[in-house]
């Protein structure tokens, strides 16, 4: 008879983040057990915590989507207005200055068609990001009938703050009108512009004569119309810290200038 030798093979699992593994860019990461509720509760893991913030963002988109629809009947509107001045005020001319009159009226439907698609991209980020978090809170009000499942709970708020993050963005965006006016003087169409909602990034940043123990740092920002900001009144704050990621940042400016 013969003997057979059997042999056991045992895999052991580690679960962590491939970020961590790989990178290691996340130190400290803790790695929680979906099934320990009361450890994801002391880290606010937790449907309602992520709800709220999150409900209040939708309001808040939903109050910027009616912002983006009013700005474009405003402006609307405004082209109509201005058209129809346009036209009244070159048919007193003489023919030459018809060319004149197509010219300036092709200047405003295009001025005007490039800022209206870019509102209506705008819009069309507001109307989805509107939706998809109709879908959610739907989800979320079936999830409160079931029994708890914590993989469908962690979906979720996954799905939540994904949704947010789109939605802070949103909100940063600089997104911009126009302030249309016929100046029958000159036969002319006078542009203005202005942003209503965002925040201007400061841009062609130097950094200059660099020592041991300090170093000189530049910047500009453009003019621009923000509405109701007073750009004298706009503060720039500079923050520093070391190489590593785990220390703090320490604010070294504070103040109007530009350096």
């Amino acid at each position: 008879m013969k003997k057979v030798s059997l042999i056991f093979i045992y895999f052991s699992i580690e679960l962590c983040c491939s970020y961590c593994f790989y990178e290691k860019i996340h130190n400290n990461h803790k790695v929680l057990s979906i099934d320990d509720e009361e450890n994801l509760q002391k880290e606010n893991i937790t449907i309602e915590n992520s709800a709220k913030e999150f409900n209040n963002n939708i309001q808040k988109i939903i109050t910027l989507k009616g912002t983006i629809e009013k700005e474009i009947l405003e402006l609307d509107k405004l082209y109509e207005k201005v058209n129809s001045e346009t036209t009244k005020s070159y048919k007193l001319k003489h023919e030459k200055l018809i060319k004149e009159e197509n010219e300036i009226k092709e200047k405003l439907q295009n001025e005007v068609t490039k800022v209206k698609e870019q509102l209506k991209n705008c819009l069309s980020k507001s109307n989805e990001l509107i939706k998809i978090s109709e879908r959610i809170n739907k989800g979320i009000k079936n999830l409160e009938k079931e029994e708890k499942n914590m993989i469908k709970t962690l979906s979720y708020v996954s799905k939540i703050n994904k949704n947010q993050k789109k939605m802070k963005i949103l909100f940063k965006e600089l997104m911009k009108n126009l302030k249309l006016t016929f100046d029958e003087k000159e036969s002319n169409i006078k542009y203005e512009e202005y942003y209503f909602n965002g925040i201007q990034t400061p841009k062609d940043i130097e950094i200059k004569d660099i020592s041991s123990n300090n170093f000189k740092i530049f910047w500009k920002i453009d003019e621009i119309n923000l509405l109701n900001v007073d750009n004298k009144q706009i503060k720039f704050k500079v923050e520093i810290r070391k190489e590593n990621e785990n220390e703090k940042f320490v604010q070294i400016y504070n103040g109007s200038e530009n350096n």
